[in-house]
């Protein structure tokens, strides 16, 4: 142990780094308390960071010291994590696009180009640890951390803190641990740490934040309660449950698998954490101590601290802060919480995490979870069950239960079966199925959440999206099923040529190889993903040892066939897995009565089904469906004949199956990229290591000499000169005193020094910049120190040379084709997009459809060489849009053209003479995508805030066309009919393409020619014949539009407000940034938070083809739509009450803060790529728009944005353009008052 640091060093990560990633890694656990702990050194941001240590104003001289400059950062919010209970999020979207996709749940990454601080807190405990009297314990008290502590007591001190500090904070609830994370500004990491710190020291929990936090968990709940995944999810938790009950639902003696607890209801709601402890007199305040008390503690935690700082400095502030948390618990272990028998049943008693050599490198740890084993017994396996959905669709499950996998983390033997189960190519079971047009998609695997992976079991799931027809034929969908398994079976046991066992080697050694590039050339992640992820890896049962912690769950590190096939022959076996058929040919939930949840009663349910048969079913004759509980999920459930399952054991022995079957091992893959050697750049504008640092140069001016701030903009390496930018714009020529050769070995950091022009010149680096970031601009005298108080206007960089920014390599009326080559991410990666505009591509709903249906077809035709690429991490994108179609191919730059080259070949099949379907595309599979397409169109709008946004933009945009109007358009649709329709599509086209990356002149010329290839035949759009892209005026009053929601069962209600603005213009639209900068947090806190209208709450921009809108949104379940938009128009009122007493530093605050965003940097090519072709496809080709639009932010005053704010917003104009959507669900109470009353026979689909 360190004694000056009271800590334990653990083994050293950094030699596991990628290539790439140049942070500093340390664990230690802390000796006061045995917290483990992982420090993580920013050193990127540490250039930044630690700027001002070391460089005075331009008087002083050389070696004076400056002070540390403090940085303003804005505040950035984060999204639901998928199947976690993720809580206090934001909406992040400020600044949305407007287009035909539903974009809820999208987030813009805002980063001021200064990365910030973060740190994750791993709690052992989750919902798998909620007593039995309180389920949704873990997830409710994960709610209350957030509501003060002793130290640090108002309700919302901690949040505003990190609010107004540029930060988020956020936390979610799995099923074996608990996750609190943090992101701040770095000059406030170790305040913002402290403050962290008191959650797991003294939290406040009072009584009179109960209420408000029970309705916000019930609000999560409302919102997952339609959700066809999370009911099929709790129905097998149900029947986990059921096990151990006879026939009339009582419990036998003696068995106690029904206590797992899998079978647990983790999302809590106000039913199961209010409603039933009360009717059972339980001091719910007291329960929540107790569970904090038992298991918040320090051996049970884990922490990831990452900033700006050096090592001893981030340790030392960890251990000042975190050494206070309790090091065991606070109770004594092995009692049970609570004090009667009825709540001492079940699990709670028991599950107290043991460990051996606690506090040391070498710890043991047992958690008791282990111990149930898997959650199914016998009863519940070898079983069918058939589900009623939501939504129109049809999907087979299949599950086998396994024991856990943590141990497997070298071999990962799950994820190999998964690669040959989930193939998608040549000879896959998929492939051998749709040819039967039985299955259109498929996905295997363990997931990754707690239920499918946990500490007493792991569950492997193949899930296969089928027809209509393979409902029906599920059985002999199994048959493939079970002989495929009995191939890889066969492969494990046979011995090749060479005297070689198992499966072929040459799949491992494909897979290794894969990840490894993967791992080696990742992109670099946010800091609060990052520490999420690290936190995740640190779970109490995890077996990766402390040196793997980096690359343990990225890397393949050894090839275990003995285990492979140990799985496969004891496990994937007809008699240890479920069957779960959701299909709307049962039915949908709206055919049924709504119903209301019931967690009490459980001797009122029963496994089986009393009518009907596991193979001959008919919904007519099976009887009443059994019923769920808790989310209301309507199935019925049976025994698979024991004669069908011993067909499938036979059809799974260790043999190749029968060669009608087609089905195969996959083919070696030829998108395995062979060279990530990076492009040379062009010798007159190569790279440098001073390229974009910020210098200082010494001049003499008579016989004085005076320091000269200046960027480094060029360097051309045939005269090894460096073009520096001065302040005043002008731009010089120096001559490098140093070689080339001599300075790439080097590393450049503040405070280097250097000679220009045979040592006439001599220079000093200021600030250097990040990967990804331009010319910084920082130059360490007092202007720095203004812009960083978060009052003064930030450094705007130099306008780019053009060779900075994409240039046209084609350009004409059919191609224009843009090109760049990356100098900022230096990875071997590429971008390529396309868009085809088409005449005629929506100007009817039938060719919009058939746009769409050929965007499917191609998919499907291309699904077995797609997938082999997606395999070797190169992605790809097809769909219709508003004016034809967009391609998308991106990853190892190596294979990009290889697969484009694919895809348009078969893209420009569909434009052929005739009327027969392309070779590609088969009459069956034609078939297949119809179906897929009508049930999209049938599921659309299925949620109210969904249906909300697409009457919004269907009102503005006159050819966005309804899914039901689309759907009606297909529904006599024929090949004929389609082809034709396709002809008329692209009988005149226009292609726009950004090729980006690491793509130097040759590889623009190559993807050059084959794009005039592929083109030769096409006949030229010209620019008046482009798709019309209008937008209506909004009139000048009030307009409304209220509709019920389609889903009759919808809880929620949507409320849009849109107010347009006007056409785009730079002004308006960064003034209605700012307008969303100041509304957005006290709309979110006061709305959503205080008032609780519901859990989204939100604000944004919306960009409509050239138009400028503001939209306001609540979506709620438990106020009215007037309410709500009343409540929004009161808000207006306050939001001006509070502009005209806004102080001019408040207003800068906001000014600076959203001009820093608008100057972020590009964490990645993808976000480079994504700002370039949004420029190309809006026709504007302003590559610089950001720094445009933060030049114009210097020009807004307040009366600007007051009288910006009355001519848009204020309800005192008759001039406001005000457009208002209101979607009203069916929840009982006042979210559906004002709901329209419909026609029993109608369809709200149908009417609007």
């Amino acid at each position: 142990m360190n004694e000056k640091q009271q800590v334990i060093e653990g083994p050293d990560l950094n030699s596991s780094r990628s290539t790439l990633d140049e942070k500093q890694y340390r664990q230690i656990i802390l000796g006061q308390n045995g917290l483990r702990v992982i420090l993580i050194s920013d050193t990127h941001a540490m250039i930044h960071q630690n700027l001002y240590e070391y460089y005075s104003d331009d008087d002083d001289d050389d070696d004076d010291d400056g002070e540390k400059g403090k940085e303003h950062e804005d505040d950035t919010n984060t999204l639901n994590q998928e199947g976690k209970v993720d809580d206090n999020n934001q909406e992040g979207n400020h600044n949305d696009r407007d287009d035909d996709e539903e974009d809820e749940n999208e987030e813009e990454d805002e980063d001021d180009g200064i990365r910030k601080a973060a740190a994750a807190m791993i709690v052992g405990a989750g919902s798998f640890h909620d007593p039995p009297f309180a389920q949704g314990m873990a997830h409710f008290l994960e709610h209350m951390l957030f509501m003060g502590t002793e130290k640090y007591p108002g309700e919302n001190e901690y949040s505003a803190f990190i609010s107004k500090n540029g930060g988020c904070d956020n936390a979610y609830t799995e099923l074996e641990h608990t996750v609190y994370h943090v992101e701040v500004c770095q000059e406030k990491l170790f305040e913002a740490l402290d403050m962290f710190s008191q959650f797991f020291i003294a939290p406040l929990m009072l009584k009179d934040a109960v209420d408000r936090e029970l309705n916000i968990i019930e609000s999560e709940f409302q919102l997952s309660k339609n959700s066809d995944e999370c009911r099929l999810q709790k129905l097998l938790c149900h029947d986990c449950g059921l096990q151990g009950q006879d026939h009339d639902g009582k419990e036998k003696s003696g068995d106690i698998r029904k206590q797992h607890p899998f079978s647990s209801f983790s999302w809590g709601n106000i039913q199961s954490l209010k409603h039933i402890p009360e009717k059972n007199g339980i001091d719910m305040m007291k329960e929540l101590r107790n569970f904090y008390n038992r298991y918040y503690y320090a051996q049970n935690m884990s922490l990831v601290v990452m900033g700006a700082y050096t090592l001893d400095e981030l340790e030392k502030h960890v251990v000042q802060s975190f050494s206070q948390v309790p090091a065991l618990p606070r109770v004594a272990v092995g009692v049970a919480i609570g004090d009667d028998e009825e709540r001492n049943g079940m699990c709670h008693d028991t599950l107290d995490i043991q460990r051996e050599n606690a506090g040391t490198w070498n710890v043991k740890v047992h958690t008791p979870i282990q111990d149930f084993g898997m959650p199914f017994g016998q009863e519940a396996l070898g079983r069918i069950c058939r589900i009623v959905p939501v939504k129109d669709r049809h999907t087979l499950s299949v599950t086998w239960q396994l024991p856990p996998q943590w141990e497997h983390w070298k071999s990962k033997p799950c994820d190999y079966i998964a690669h040959l189960l989930g193939h998608e190519a040549a000879g896959s079971l998929l492939s051998a199925l749709k040819e039967k047009s039985w299955v259109n998609e498929c996905y295997a695997g363990v997931g990754t959440g707690g239920y499918e992976n946990a500490s007493s079991h792991a569950l492997f799931s193949l899930t296969l999206t089928i027809s209509v027809e393979g409902v029906s034929h599920w059985t002999e969908i199994l048959q493939y099923v079970y002989y495929y398994i009995g191939m890889i079976r066969h492969y494990c046991k046979r011995t090749d040529d060479r005297g070689e066992r198992g499966l072929p080697i040459w799949i491992y050694e494909e897979l290794r190889a894969i990840q490894q590039v993967s791992y080696e050339f990742a992109d670099e992640t946010d800091p609060i993903d990052f520490v999420e992820d690290m936190a995740d890896r640190l779970t109490p049962y995890s077996c990766l040892p402390p040196e793997r912690l980096l690359d343990g769950d990225d890397l393949l590190f050894e090839f275990d066939n003995n285990t492979i096939q140990m799985l496969l022959d004891e496990h994937f076996s007809p008699f240890n897995a479920r069957v779960d058929i959701m299909s709307s040919t049962f039915g949908r939930a709206s055919d049924f009565d709504d119903h209301k949840t019931n967690l009490e009663n459980k001797a009122n349910h029963v496994m089986n089904s009393t009518h009907g048969d596991a193979t001959k079913f008919c919904v007519e004759m099976a009887g009443e469906p059994l019923i769920e509980p808790i989310f209301g999920t309507r199935y019925w459930s049976h025994k698979i004949p024991n004669d069908l399952l011993m067909e499938w054991e036979k059809a799974r022995g260790p043999k190749l199956p029968p060669k009608e079957t087609e089905i195969s091992l996959p083919p070696m893959n030829p998108f395995v990229p062979k060279k990530f050697d990076l492009k040379m750049l062009p010798e007159d504008d190569g790279h440098h290591p001073l390229l974009f640092c910020s210098l200082k140069i010494c001049v003499s001016i008579g016989k004085t000499k005076s320091w000269f701030p200046c960027t480094c903009n060029r360097y051309d390496g045939t005269l090894n000169k460096m073009l520096l930018g001065m302040e005043d714009g002008e731009e010089v020529w120096h001559l490098l005193d140093m070689p080339f050769d001599e300075f790439q070995h080097k590393r450049v950091m503040p405070d280097f020094e250097g000679t220009f022009d045979n040592k006439t010149t001599k220079f000093r680096v200021i600030s250097v910049p990040k990967n990804g970031e331009g010319a910084v601009m920082k130059y360490g005298d007092e202007s720095d120190w203004h812009v960083e108080d978060g009052i003064h206007f930030p450094h705007i960089p130099p306008p780019l040379p053009e060779s900075r920014l994409p240039s046209l390599v084609v350009n004409t009326n059919l191609l224009k084709l843009w090109h760049l080559q990356d100098r900022k991410f230096k990875r071997p990666i590429g971008e390529f997009r396309i868009r085809i505009a088409c005449a005629n591509a929506n100007k009817t709903p039938l060719h919009k459809a058939c746009a769409e249906l050929m965007a499917i077809l191609l998919r499907d035709a291309t699904t077995e060489t797609c997938y082999l690429a997606s395999v070797c991490e190169l992605g790809n994108d097809v769909e219709a849009n508003d004016v034809g179609f967009s391609i998308r191919v991106h990853g190892f730059d190596d294979k990009v053209l290889d697969l484009t080259t694919v895809i348009l070949d078969v893209f420009f099949s569909f434009r052929k003479e005739g009327t027969d379907l392309p070779p590609a595309i088969k009459h069956h599979r034609f078939e297949s995508c119809l179906e897929i397409l009508r049930r999209r169109y049938g599921n659309a709008g299925m949620k109210a805030s969904s249906l909300c946004s697409d009457i919004r933009l269907r009102c503005l945009m006159p050819t966005v066309w309804s899914s039901t109007s689309k759907a009606n358009a297909i529904v006599n649709i024929t090949p004929f009919l389609f082809m034709k329709t396709i002809s008329d599509i692209m009988s005149k086209v226009s292609m726009e393409c950004l090729y980006m990356g690491n793509f130097d002149k040759n590889d623009a010329a190559l993807a050059k020619e084959i794009l005039v290839s592929a083109t030769a035949s096409l006949k030229a759009m010209q620019k008046k014949q482009f798709p019309k892209q209008e937008v209506i005026v909004t009139p000048t009053c009030s307009f409304n539009i209220v509709t019920p929601t389609i889903d009759p069962q919808e809880p929620n209600t949507a409320v849009e407000v849109y107010f347009q603005c006007g056409k785009d213009d730079l002004m308006d639209r960064v003034t209605v940034d700012l307008l969303v900068q100041i509304m957005y947090e006290p709309l979110y806190d006061q709305v959503r938070t205080k008032e609780q209208f519901g859990y989204q709450v939100s604000c944004g921009c919306r960009w409509t083809h050239g138009v400028i809108g503001l939209c306001f949104k609540i979506v709620t379940n438990c106020k009215s739509a007037e309410a709500a938009s009343i409540r929004i128009e009161k808000f207006l009122v306050d939001t001006r009450a509070n502009l005209v007493q806004m102080s001019q530093k408040s207003l800068m605050e906001h000014i600076v803060a959203l001009a820093n965003n608008k100057l972020q940097k590009f964490n990645s090519l993808e976000e480079e790529a994504d700002c370039f072709w949004s420029e190309i496809v809006e026709n504007r080709y302003d590559f610089e728009v950001h720094r445009k639009e933060a030049e114009a932010l210097r020009n807004i005053t307040k009366d600007h944005l007051l009288q910006s704010f009355d001519q848009w917003l204020s309800a005192s104009n008759a001039e406001r353009r005000k457009l208002e959507i209101r979607t009203i669900g069916t929840s009982e109470g006042m979210a559906s008052e004002g709901r329209p009353i419909i026609g029993r026979h109608e369809s709200v689909a149908e009417i609007i």
